[in-house]
């Protein structure tokens, strides 16, 4: 690194070229008397005169978080294992000085530079301080980087008047808006059973920070997975024959005691469940009793993704799953509330089934004579089709049993079950080969280094990301993916109550077509879910890591980095927004954060329609959502790039509030004028 003037001040840079990953880092408060469990806020000052891409390690909390500025892709352009979906956009840069923030909870011990996967040495404690590493990819994969660059790095203890932040409240009677994260690769902080090799000597303890990082971020739901790849993150399967059935683990009470923290705080809960057939000695996903097209039975090239599997048409997997429902919904009601049940089935988990049980099936639902055989349905391109509609129907009927069970067994109230069917990490891609390297509005320079651009405009007036998410996947060889990883189908849920798949976010072409959103609403309502690239293993030279087990979330900078958010709120109207993280989940720029996430949930889940015309400026978009008696509320979105003055928003007659705060707003003349930022969501109410 070196030191430079920017902006009339100096600051620590990484030159970005060598084609090499480089950091530089700074052990932070040693000797200073930090307490482990304490609250604190990091910051650094960045300078936003250049495009940049800068990644952040917290050895502090092992969590490791990335932002970009200007036209920047923020994740690298060519990912190790699997497409970043790159986007560059001549975001406006501030031409100051600007800070990212972080807080977080100090752990008890944690590891020195290299990042760990999950059990290992964590030598320090807090009295050593903690290393703060600033990072970036090899310039290959961030071209228009000028590379990371940091002024100052302070860190302040937290009150906890500052995170404590007391959430949203709506009239009684009217539903909430939810938001809620998922973490991946997190949790190897609390895994081992050797105290020094564990960040967090309290699992419960560590999840207690998370939900404490939730309310100061406005996140109101609490959402932990408690299958991974099909296996037990932390409950008893001990009622249903134990390791026989489901292995569990070190901590089979974690589950529960974290549903009673849950109630405790005030948060409903959502558990997400990677389902594939239950898998102890005697397990019935080890069974796979589903079968390929072809006859085969591993789908897929990866052969980890291939050791057990569940056939949604077989009345056993729905019997299997309920099972888990009892274990860690049914049982817990009484400590905390749950919205319902989100699963997530990953590579052929939950895949396309052609076994002769099937087909006999199929045939007995569509009257045919016979089963068809599985060489017929590859010839008979039309019968083909016919049997993925029934199979999209069967895949509906399985979701509607675990509806019935949270409602009939569990007692959960009008209960919400949600399927993603994207099992990618940084969303699914458009399904061709050799297609465009990158989405951007400025084509010229991304042909000029080599790549192939498609540009923004395109990209939405095409629908990609529609289609990325509704057409099979490409396979190629013997092995079928577009049979291990099905498609959304939202057509088939577009009247079903309470059962709803996830839409796919992330960048702004994602969320820029109502055309694409539209179709996942549904009677359910619209779920957003973004989809952050894991970015793993990104941190090398010469394929040796640099920062030990890297993966890191990127998001844009300052009020950008709720561009998807706004964009699919004005769009789409999601009355749920959820996170899939690569690790530990955070965000840098709390304030917008915050602000954005108060004025959703501070809005009921409740249909909206679009207000046209009534702002004064036309990249503001307003909706409003009528109840009968509780007046209208607007939620009024700035879609633009730059911060808009006095816009003018005309507002129905009666008395208006800010709706997160029940301040007035001065209404008059019908009106109300207000200043937005780019990407800004308000929320009126009108009584």
């Amino acid at each position: 690194s070196r030191v430079d003037e920017i902006l009339g001040s100096t600051a620590r840079v990484l030159p970005n070229d060598e084609r090499q990953a480089k950091y530089f880092a700074y052990r932070m408060g040693a000797g200073l008397g930090l307490q482990a469990g304490r609250a604190y806020l990091l910051e650094l000052d960045y300078p936003e005169d250049q495009p940049r891409t800068v990644w952040v390690v917290n050895q502090g909390c092992e969590t490791p978080r990335g932002f970009h500025t200007g036209s920047t892709v923020g994740d690298v352009l060519h990912g190790k294992y699997t497409t970043s979906n790159p986007e560059s956009l001549e975001v406006p840069l501030a031409g100051e000085y600007r800070t990212w923030r972080q807080l977080f909870f100090l752990h008890d011990r944690f590891p020195g530079i290299e990042s760990l996967r999950g059990e290992g040495p964590r030598p320090h404690t807090p009295e050593d301080g903690f290393w703060v590493i600033v990072a970036q990819p090899e310039p290959g994969n961030a071209p228009l980087s000028a590379g990371a660059a940091v002024s100052r790095i302070r860190l302040y203890e937290a009150p906890p008047a500052l995170y404590d932040r007391e959430p949203v409240e709506l009239p009684d009677g009217l539903p909430s808006r939810r938001v809620f994260w998922r973490e991946e690769m997190s949790d190897g902080v609390i895994q081992s059973t050797d105290p020094t090799q564990r960040g967090v000597l309290s699992p419960v303890r560590w999840h207690e920070y998370k939900l404490h990082l939730s309310r100061y971020l406005g996140i109101n739901t609490f959402a932990k997975d408690l299958l991974e790849f099909g296996a037990n993150q932390g409950w008893d399967s001990t009622p249903y024959g134990g390791n026989d059935w489901v292995f569990m683990g070190p901590r089979p009470e974690l589950w529960s005691n974290l549903v009673t923290l849950a109630g405790e705080m005030g948060f409903p809960v959502l558990p997400y469940y990677e389902y594939e057939g239950s898998k102890g000695y005697q397990g019935y996903g080890n069974e796979k009793r589903c079968v390929m097209l072809n006859g085969g039975g591993s789908y897929t090239h990866v052969g980890w993704c291939e050791n057990a599997n569940a056939d949604v048409t077989d009345p056993d997997t729905l019997d299997d799953f309920t099972k888990m429902l009892d274990c860690t919904v049914s049982w817990l009601t009484d400590r905390a509330d749950f919205l319902g049940a989100w699963l997530r089935p990953r590579p052929s988990a939950l895949p396309v089934s052609f076994a002769d049980r099937c087909l006999a099936e199929f045939a007995m639902d569509t009257s045919l004579d016979d089963p068809p055989t599985r060489e017929q349905l590859q010839e008979d391109r039309g019968l083909y089709e016919r049997y993925l509609a029934w199979w999209n129907g069967e895949r509906l009927e399985f979701l509607e049993g675990v509806r019935a069970h949270l409602a009939n067994s569990a007692g959960v109230d009008d209960p919400l079950v949600l399927l993603t069917t994207d099992t990618s990490e940084g969303g699914v891609s458009y399904p061709e080969w050799g297609g465009p390297d990158v989405v951007t509005d400025d084509p010229a320079t991304w042909s000029a280094l080599g790549e192939t651009p498609i540009t923004l405009a395109d990209a939405i007036e095409q629908q990609r990301h529609l289609a990325a998410l509704t057409q099979p996947r490409l396979t190629w060889d013997e092995w079928e993916w577009q049979h291990s990883a099905p498609p959304a189908d939202p057509e088939t849920y577009a009247d079903t109550s309470g059962i709803g798949l996830t839409y796919t976010i992330n960048r702004a072409y994602t969320v820029a077509d109502p055309r694409s959103l539209e179709p996942f609403a549904g009677a359910a309502g619209l779920t957003v879910v973004r989809h952050y690239f894991l970015n793993e293993d990104e941190m090398t030279v010469d394929d040796e890591p640099l920062l030990g087990y890297f993966v890191t979330d990127v998001e844009r900078a300052g009020p950008y980095c709720m561009m998807a958010e706004a964009l699919a709120m004005a769009n789409g109207d999601p009355w749920r927004i959820g996170y899939l993280s690569s690790h530990s989940f955070n965000r840098g720029f709390p304030e917008y954060v915050q602000a954005f996430n108060d004025a959703f949930t501070s809005l009921p889940a409740l249909p909206s329609v679009i207000v046209e015309d009534a702002a004064s400026e036309a990249q503001v978009v307003v909706r409003a959502i009528d109840t009968e008696e509780h007046g209208t509320w607007l939620a009024i979105v700035n879609t633009g790039m730059e911060p808009v003055d006095a816009v003018r928003v005309d507002v129905p007659p009666g008395t208006a509030t800010d709706a997160v705060t029940g301040q007035p707003v001065d209404a008059d003349g019908g009106a109300v004028a207000l200043d937005l930022w780019p990407f800004q969501l308000r929320a009126l109410r009108v009584e």
